[in-house]
């Protein structure tokens, strides 16, 4: 056997930066520019011994690290003895859970190699004597394999070929992402305000600065994307035949609406603590493209032509007890237009969030042919003949009609320029002449 690992030239910068703003809270060694020789070979363990994995053949784990539950990764003891994941060949990357008041050393910071890899070493070059041909090894080792996943953390979640499952995906960690990346969030929060004096290098210029400073807003970017996935997950838990239950299964509704509650206290409710005055003047960062960053990374995930058709495909299935497009819809709306109740002001962040909303559902609701084709595209069903543009232009006409009785109501010139303005677009999108 013979295998080759490609080191590219910024990996150790990569793993710097990922290590910085996922561990800085709680490890002091990680508020430096150019950390130890010990903690940077620890890092290059890391990596390596994930490299190292793929050369003996094992794919990635996506699904290894949601098979924790959260408050493991905050347990010194256990999280120490196992590991933050089962297995070093998912994107897990650091235990970005732990709390500065739980004192966890490096040991449970770091990913290593685990309960699944182990198996699946074990699984891919066992050799059994007993098995007379291939097909009675194959028949053998069905029967293990089986038997081997009552131990849960020996399942292999496929994030690649699966994008829809929110169990298996890149960099997220646990059984529940909304506690994870609430968690995450709350170390974000500690970095941020710290990060000239973490950057910091004589004679330098603010590079630096500005590098880590994105590497958190798209660490912050990444918690939403995971919280957002569970909205129309479709979990996929491979069986034989000899296996009962489910194959595919739709994430529950109780869990899709706690990801929405998450999104609106998070994402839509301005994430001010992610902008930073001070840095933009240093870095020339512009705060109104950091938030629509943040904020536009949820909105493309739910107001989306592959979302919408899978709570349709649940609400077809499931009947009353699915999370329905209608719902979710709604839900996203009245949270970024919730100033138009009480007539509220309507800040420069708010109107820039309520006009990305507009105009995705308008781009959903006036395609061009094009633009359908791609929409069109992987889904299961046809998008001219399903309710996807019916539930959109229905929640453009609602918008169309708060907005239009707010509108006079407001004294304040900026708010009514632009409820006046997102009026005449949807007007235009609804009816174009």
């Amino acid at each position: 056997m013979e295998s080759h690992i490609n080191w590219y030239h910024n990996v150790m910068s990569l793993v710097r930066n990922w290590y910085m703003i996922q561990t800085a809270a709680v490890d002091p060694k990680a508020r430096k520019m150019e950390f130890d020789d010990e903690l940077m070979g620890q890092l290059i363990r890391f990596v390596s011994s994930h490299e190292v994995g793929h050369t003996l053949g094992l794919r990635h784990n996506f699904g290894s690290s949601s098979t924790v539950p959260t408050e493991k990764l905050r347990d010194k003891a256990w999280v120490e003895a196992n590991g933050h994941t089962p297995s070093i060949m998912d994107y897990a990357r650091f235990n970005y859970v732990a709390q500065p008041e739980d004192n966890i050393s490096e040991k449970g910071l770091f990913p290593r190699i685990g309960d699944y890899d182990i198996w699946a070493i074990e699984w891919g070059y066992r050799w059994y004597p007993e098995a007379k041909s291939a097909d009675g090894e194959v028949a053998m080792l069905n029967k293990i394999t089986m038997d081997k996943l009552k131990d849960q953390r020996l399942w292999w979640g496929d994030g690649e070929g699966n994008r829809d499952d929110p169990r298996s995906q890149t960099e997220d960690l646990t059984d529940n992402t909304m506690k994870a990346s609430s968690y995450g969030i709350k170390n974000l929060q500690r970095i941020i305000i710290n990060l000239q004096q973490y950057t910091y290098q004589a004679n330098k210029d603010y590079t630096n600065l500005g590098t880590i400073y994105n590497e958190v807003v798209g660490q912050f970017g990444r918690y939403v994307g995971h919280v957002a996935r569970n909205i129309g997950g479709i979990e996929r838990t491979p069986k034989r035949v000899e296996q009962s239950g489910a194959v595919y299964e739709f994430t529950s509704k109780q869990t899709q609406l706690d990801a929405m509650n998450w999104l609106k206290a998070n994402v839509f409710a301005t994430p001010t603590w992610i902008i930073q005055k001070d840095y933009a003047a240093l870095t020339g960062q512009e705060p109104l493209s950091v938030m629509a960053k943040v904020q536009d990374r949820a909105l493309n995930e739910l107001v989306s032509a592959s979302t919408i058709s899978k709570l349709i495909r649940f609400e077809a299935e499931a009947g009353a007890k699915a999370y329905s497009s209608l719902e979710m819809l709604s839900s996203v709306r009245k949270s970024i237009f919730s100033e138009l109740l009480g007539r509220k002001a309507i800040d420069v962040y708010r109107r820039q969030l309520q006009k990305s909303l507009v105009e995705k559902l308008i781009a959903l609701a006036n395609p061009s042919k094009q633009e359908q084709a791609s929409m069109s595209r992987g889904l299961e069903i046809n998008l001219t003949n399903s309710d996807i543009m019916s539930t959109i232009k229905g929640q453009l006409r609602i918008l169309s009609s708060e907005i239009r009785t707010a509108a006079n109501s407001y004294r304040d010139t900026a708010s009514k320029n632009h409820l006046l303005d997102l009026q005449d677009r949807i007007k235009q999108a609804l009816d174009p002449k």
